[in-house]
């Protein structure tokens, strides 16, 4: 598992080396986090959740649109394959959706709809990356990001609850 992870973060360091991934990464980062606070402001959303949020959806954005379509992939429009997590791409595709889904909850306070919205841009995400030739559609990749959505929408749920318990009784 440790080398699983640690072939993760070279993974992740040799694609930000690439000026386009990382110009796009920083970008979408900077562009959504603003966003996310003038929608917190206008939603009563928490406000720092919020800007963590918009700043995970862009570089959920950023690493999946900024990479070409890799030569050796075939000419079918989507691989179908089902959920594992037995290699690094697995593993970062089940939490490339956790922060941004965990800190979503966090400031909005609806997990329900954060984890539907989350699975809804995987799948599309999946269905558009073949059609601008940034990516491969796969389910498996579906499967895992869907997956890690619901984990981190529970956990936040979780989160909530003990802070309004905490709450309870300090009153």
């Amino acid at each position: 598992m440790l080398d699983q992870v640690w072939w993760a973060l070279e993974a992740i360091a040799h694609a930000l080396a690439n000026p386009l991934i990382a110009a796009g990464v920083v970008a979408g980062a900077v562009v959504l986090g603003a966003g996310a606070w003038f929608a917190a402001r206008r939603y009563r959303w928490r406000p720092v959740p919020s800007v963590l949020a918009g700043i995970s959806l862009g570089v959920v954005l950023g690493v999946t649109f900024s990479r070409t379509l890799p030569d050796w992939a075939g000419q079918e429009f989507c691989q179908l394959n089902g959920f594992s997590l037995r290699g690094s791409a697995e593993l970062l595709n089940a939490l490339l959706f956790v922060p941004l889904v965990f800190c979503a909850v966090l400031a909005t306070h609806r997990p329900l709809a954060v984890a539907a919205s989350a699975v809804a841009l995987s799948a599309v995400i999946e269905i558009v990356q073949p059609l601008t030739r940034r990516g491969l559609c796969e389910t498996q990749d579906f499967f895992n990001n869907s997956a890690g959505a619901v984990v981190a929408a529970a956990l936040a749920a979780g989160v909530l609850v003990l802070e309004r318990r905490r709450r309870v009784v300090a009153r």
